[in-house]
């Protein structure tokens, strides 16, 4: 069998990259290598049209160095070399890393991130407000080629409407005449991020019953609830997030990247802010002023029919429109990586 020069690849059980990676595969019409056989049934399960190879850990570097010239992944280039470094060696080659965000999280104003991308060549991006942040954290300047995707995953659902409302009605068994609530923390990173701790149960007892409420944990929280009522559903392993937001009428987050998402359907949005930092002057809660900073111990399904939603359509719109750009075509990015080989 012959492959194309060009992959993506997740390496081991990184289920919050599987959304970015497996559309933006399928859209540039090359493989996406996988390592772990969860991440392997996912994409099997919610990505249709994608060329996906299963390469065992200890094989995989091997494989990728001889089959590929061209990776795509979420790896900043130094974990990227490491998995590579000996086999490159060994084999006298060396791999074109591209880097691929996974979200377009206000998270990385005032920790270290955005700067361990300073030795990248190569990136792709969504939009303007990306570009902003890698100028802000020093590491734009040395890219060699910039790659624009605009909202490629929500291009992504278009295309396979139909095969995710199939899904959505056996994963979401919910009552449609009701209003859903989606509330989609992040996880305790470093900047003390989520709000998961401390508002889940309160937010579950609030729920009234001609509400429907969805709570889809980030994949690093380890968590073991179980829905206590016939309108509450836990959602885990489920990674498309375009289906679900779809779904929905409201969202509730805190400092997840899918707040950005959900501006593709200008429709309320709600957050937590759990270090009580200040919107006015923090960037980290730059999206916080498309919707409504609720506290924990307020109940949100009452104070949505205190909000106008339309008093924010303007600034959503804006916002929206600083992070996902006008895409450069797919048959163009595809070209000029393979002309890097």
């Amino acid at each position: 069998m012959s492959f194309p020069k060009i992959a993506a690849l997740i390496y081991g059980n990184q289920t919050h990259y599987l959304d970015h990676l497996a559309p933006l595969a399928s859209l540039l019409g090359i493989p996406l290598v996988v390592t772990d056989f969860e991440i392997e049934r996912l994409a099997k399960s919610y990505y249709p049209d994608l060329n996906l190879l299963y390469f065992d850990p200890v094989e995989m570097a091997e494989r990728v160095v001889t089959q590929f010239e061209v990776v795509i992944s979420c790896l900043p280039k130094d974990l990227f070399d490491s998995l590579f470094f000996i086999t490159e060696t060994l084999h006298q080659k060396h791999l074109i890393s591209v880097w691929c965000p996974h979200g377009n999280s206000d998270k990385g104003h005032s920790s270290y991130f955005m700067e361990g991308l300073s030795k990248e060549r190569r990136a792709f991006v969504y939009g303007q407000k990306m570009i902003g942040f890698l100028k802000e954290k020093g590491a734009f300047e040395q890219l060699e080629e910039l790659f624009i995707l605009g909202n490629y995953r929500y291009e992504y659902y278009l295309r396979h409407i139909e095969f995710y409302q199939k899904i959505l009605e056996e994963k979401l068994p919910l009552n449609r005449e009701r209003r859903t609530l989606l509330y989609a923390p992040t996880w305790d990173d470093d900047e003390n991020s989520s709000s998961f701790e401390i508002a889940h149960a309160f937010l579950i007892n609030s729920v009234p019953k001609d509400w429907n409420l969805i709570i889809k944990p980030h994949p690093h929280l380890k968590c073991s609830l179980e829905s206590p009522k016939e309108n509450v559903i836990i959602l885990e392993d489920f990674p498309p997030i375009y289906p679900l937001l779809q779904s929905i009428d409201v969202y509730l987050g805190d400092m997840s990247s899918i707040g950005y998402d959900f501006l593709t359907f200008r429709r309320p949005l709600f957050f937590y802010n759990p270090q009580n930092r200040n919107p006015n002057e923090d960037q980290g809660l730059y999206l916080t002023h498309c919707g409504t900073i609720i506290d924990t111990n307020e109940n949100p399904f009452e104070k949505i029919d205190e909000i106008d939603p339309a008093s924010f359509l303007k600034i959503q719109d804006r916002v929206y429109n600083e992070v996902f750009d006008k895409h450069q075509t797919r048959a163009k990015i595809y070209d000029i990586l393979s002309e890097t080989v």
